[in-house]
């Protein structure tokens, strides 16, 4: 956020005026990591966890990109503003905050999907498949090499569209308007009908901890996916989670080393309050029988203070 200083001066010109300054440039808000609104702007007092900027080494701007985090880096794939689509692939090391380009995905996808299963990151083009030639491809961290897995999508469906791709119990799943399962164990994929109520939750909203996924919904809750019983049950234990939005697009989860961690927007009271406070939510999960599964809160406070005009875009968790 940019910070204007004014000064008094004298109403009569100096005799040897300085040169002005060059004004700084205006930060883009995707030159870093952090948008410009979530720079240091108030951090509440009370607060025992606060929410800071870290700031990277600039790199080239994305109109459209995806990220998945793997230990203490984040890997990303979009296309340019300028210059049309690339297969360049960048990644954030969280430990240095700085970018480092990785081998090139041989391929350029117009609306990347990405999932992370046993070290390796799939990438799957979004929306439409054209064809099962160039559909996925397979990126090994250790070897640094990106494969790729042959999909039989659109010679089971022909022209299709993918939304979302899921990793969960060594399994990825492909969800559209036609749904598939990878089982990597198996090197195997299988059609997906819809008694698979997971594809339900989205994941800007929802994650998988020790193969359970659990998801918030528009009633206020938090759910988790019963595999077994193919139906979501409500999370039990979760009395003091303050009152949170209407609407799920205003909250983030995140697998947080095992715990759930729940971001979230709410305004500041007042009739004419220009701000809201960024609140986030850390708690335990518990399994105590084949049908409950109970969170225990370990801790919920206003880490930032930001402008209304503000959103919450991505949130991921890193080991640093």
């Amino acid at each position: 956020m940019l910070v204007h200083s004014m000064q008094k001066t004298n109403s009569k010109p100096l005799p040897n005026p300085k040169p002005k300054p060059k004004p700084k440039p205006k930060p883009n808000h995707i030159s870093g990591w952090f948008s410009p609104c979530f720079r240091p702007y108030r951090i509440p007092k009370s607060s025992n966890y606060h929410m800071v900027s870290v700031s990277t080494r600039k790199f080239s701007h994305w109109t459209w990109w995806t990220c998945a985090a793997i230990g203490s880096t984040i890997y990303t794939v979009g296309k340019y503003i300028y210059g049309g689509i690339s297969s360049r692939v960048f990644f954030l090391d969280c430990r240095s905050h700085t970018w480092h380009e990785a081998p090139s995905i041989q391929m350029t996808p117009k609306y990347p999907l990405m999932s992370v299963i046993d070290g390796k990151i799939y990438v799957v083009e979004g929306l439409n498949v054209p064809d099962s030639s160039d559909s996925m491809k397979v990126f090994d961290l250790k070897k640094q090499i990106w494969e790729h897995l042959p999909c039989p999508r659109a010679e089971i469906f022909g022209k299709s569209y993918i939304l979302r791709s899921l990793a969960i119990d060594g399994k990825l799943y492909l969800f559209g308007d036609k749904n598939m399962v990878y089982k990597v164990d198996e090197n195997k994929w299988d059609v997906v009908g819809l008694e698979t109520r997971v594809s339900w939750a989205f994941s800007d909203f929802s994650c998988v901890i020790d193969n359970i996924m659990y998801n918030y919904i528009l009633s206020r809750k938090l759910q988790w996916y019963d595999s077994k019983g193919i139906l979501w049950r409500d999370l039990k234990g979760l009395e003091e989670l303050p009152k949170m939005p209407k609407s799920c697009t205003r909250v983030r989860m995140v697998n947080h080393g095992g715990k759930i961690a729940l971001l979230w927007d709410k305004k500041v009271r007042g009739f004419d309050s220009n701000e809201k406070n960024i609140w986030c939510a850390v708690f335990a999960v518990e399994r105590r029988s084949e049908q409950e599964v109970y969170g225990k809160l370990e801790w919920c406070e206003v880490v930032l203070k930001v402008p209304k005009s503000c959103c919450l875009l991505e949130f991921l968790a890193v080991d640093v």
